[in-house]
């Protein structure tokens, strides 16, 4: 008997009647509970994926839309729902395309990756199948992912941006700096193994045997995360003290701890210890994924000042640490991007937003401040919460740089 299914579409509830103060139809519309419908034989089928786990409206639609192409795609070439087994062995057996290889893979990464890591494997993989559509996974070569990287250094493209499922050209051009290069590297290798896992591409991995010499950027990045001078530090905190009391707080916890935003952003009052002096970094928010255990970061004199005189005791201990200006604690939590926005628009009221000062220069800044009073690389390691030691000298690269030289002599010889 051949299978009779109906076309599966998209189910985002009930629209939004009434939008809270602050909010908007979108985000409230994604707070619904989202998933792809269709009838399969006479019996009804609903599949969320991993999408009610995301909140943004955009992100959501996107993730939804691929879900959706993704269904429809297996449902043509024989998925049956009853009998998913019998699929996967086919599908196995067959060729797929760059297409499906990277919605499936996307569909997974969702499941446990960060949503800023699916967001940047997903920017990545999309221009890869632009470049390679409907190309046979299994017939790519060293030789296609060379060529295509170098074309990314060499071609001076405009930017662009995903939205509603189509690309927008922005003035700005573009090309890939040593950076760029290697995240993309790093986000092919990944996606390559993974479909040697699933055996949908047979082989070494193509990304491994790719020259290096012969994609190498020289391409010059525009300047981020540089830490402050001191002088610049004093200004931007003098500033956020008066316009901007939230975004002050933010910046300072960074500099005293060494916190991640995202990491921040999510603590909630419970997680502030003010009797043993530690906050609590609990693995549901945390970056580190190799550590069984919550991060335990002690609490110095000045950040306890700071805590002590916002009266914590006093908010219900559900409350988020970071919410609002007006007692900093709240019950909802700050947007992921509201201090960001707030410092990158104070910078430019202060004519020092070219200098690729942001969030995480407060992270570098307190790293320097640490070394330069004292503090040994492995402290400044442990204080980071880094794996590794390489990884905190990162943000040590600028140490040097305000060190002036050109009055000293050389001792002859």
């Amino acid at each position: 008997m051949s299978n009779n299914y109906s076309i599966p579409r998209l189910v985002k509830g009930k629209k939004p009647s009434v939008i809270p103060k602050g909010s908007s139809i979108e985000k409230e519309w994604a707070k619904n509970d989202w998933y792809i419908n269709y009838s399969f034989n006479g019996q009804q089928q609903r599949v969320k994926g991993d999408l009610n786990r995301i909140k943004d409206y955009k992100e959501k639609s996107t993730q939804a839309e691929i879900l959706l192409n993704s269904i429809k795609d297996d449902l043509r070439k024989g998925f049956n729902p009853q009998k998913p087994g019998e699929y996967l062995e086919k599908l196995l057996q067959s060729q797929i395309s760059i297409n499906n290889a990277v919605s499936k893979y996307m569909l997974e990464l969702g499941e446990y990756a960060r949503p800023k890591t699916v967001k940047s494997y997903a920017s990545k993989l999309r221009y890869l199948i632009e470049a390679f559509n409907g190309k046979n996974i299994n017939s790519f070569t060293v030789e296609d992912l060379q060529v295509y990287i170098s074309k990314k250094i060499r071609n001076n493209e405009n930017a662009r941006v995903f939205v509603n499922n189509r690309y927008i050209e922005l003035s700005k051009s573009i090309s890939w700096t040593p950076n760029t290069v290697r995240t993309a590297k790093g986000v092919f290798r990944t996606f390559f193994q993974w479909c040697i896992n699933k055996q949908f591409y047979k082989g070494d991995n193509p990304i491994t045997k790719i020259e290096s010499k012969r994609i190498r950027s020289e391409v010059v990045a525009a300047p981020r995360n540089i830490p402050f001078n001191e002088a610049d530090n004093s200004l931007i905190m003098n500033y956020l003290d008066v316009h901007e009391r939230l975004t002050a707080f933010f910046c300072r916890f960074i500099y005293y701890t060494c916190i991640r935003p995202g990491e921040l952003s999510k603590l909630k009052i419970r997680d502030i210890d003010l009797v043993n002096r530690q906050i609590i970094i609990p693995m549901s928010i945390t970056k580190n994924t190799k550590s069984n255990n919550a991060e335990v970061i002690k609490i110095e004199d000045n950040l306890y000042n700071e805590l002590n005189s916002l009266n914590l005791d006093t908010f219900p201990s559900s409350y988020f640490l970071c919410s609002n200006d007006d007692n900093i604690a709240g019950e909802n939590p700050i947007g992921s991007n509201v201090p960001y926005k707030r410092l990158k628009k104070s910078l430019k009221v202060l004519g020092i937003d070219n200098r690729g000062y942001n969030l995480y220069s407060f992270k570098h800044f307190s790293n320097i401040q640490r070394y330069n009073s004292g503090w040994k690389i492995l402290e400044i390691m442990k204080a980071n919460r880094h794996s590794s030691i390489a990884m905190t000298e990162k943000y040590m690269k600028y140490i040097n740089r305000d060190t002036d030289i050109s009055h000293m002599s050389v001792p002859k010889i």
